[in-house]
């Protein structure tokens, strides 16, 4: 199979009819030549939200690989039939116990997230949020821990994810309001 992309070396029966007759069509997508079925390797969306606060962004550190005990972003998978704002909201939520105000879009960039054997191709869609306050919050979810992180003390490579790293990295590079 010359145009099996890599991260599918896995895929070798049908899904649809169980035959070991895939034919790859693109790096996107194959077709049994059994039953006919096509399927298409599309991209997973994900969010992550930058939240600051008094000159410190929040992190989290990952309690699981990929990146285990690396900074993140809260954030996740959109679950289907979930807006991209709905999936910031409810993330942030399992992982903080922050309820965020409404969040503005900042940018999105691909990604690559590796689990279990799979690489999975992501579009990643950063979103922030600004606090007078540090909100009340306490780590859950796939997160050990949430630091507040003061913008010159940040280690981008210690970020988990290169997608997540480049978000912080522009992030960082904005003028920042003066503090209150």
């Amino acid at each position: 199979m010359p145009n099996r992309p890599a991260e599918a070396e896995h895929i070798r029966h049908c899904p649809r009819c169980a035959a070991p007759s895939l034919s790859w069509l693109s790096e996107k997508n194959f077709r049994c030549s059994a039953c006919g079925f096509t399927l298409f390797l599309n991209v997973a969306a994900a969010v992550g939200v930058i939240m600051e606060c008094q000159g410190k962004l929040l992190f989290g550190v990952r309690k699981n690989d990929p990146g285990k005990g690396m900074l993140d972003l809260p954030g996740g998978f959109v679950d289907p039939e979930e807006n991209a704002e709905e999936c910031a909201r409810r993330e942030v939520r399992e992982e903080t116990g922050i309820d965020i105000p409404p969040a503005s879009y900042f940018m999105s960039l691909p990604n690559s997230y590796h689990y279990r054997d799979i690489t999975y191709s992501t579009l990643d869609l950063v979103y922030t949020v600004s606090f007078d306050q540090p909100p009340p919050m306490r780590a859950a979810d796939d997160l050990i821990d949430l630091l507040w992180i003061l913008r010159g003390k940040i280690d981008l490579d210690s970020i988990a994810f290169p997608s997540l790293r480049e978000a912080v990295r522009r992030y960082l590079l904005q003028p920042t309001a003066p503090l209150v």
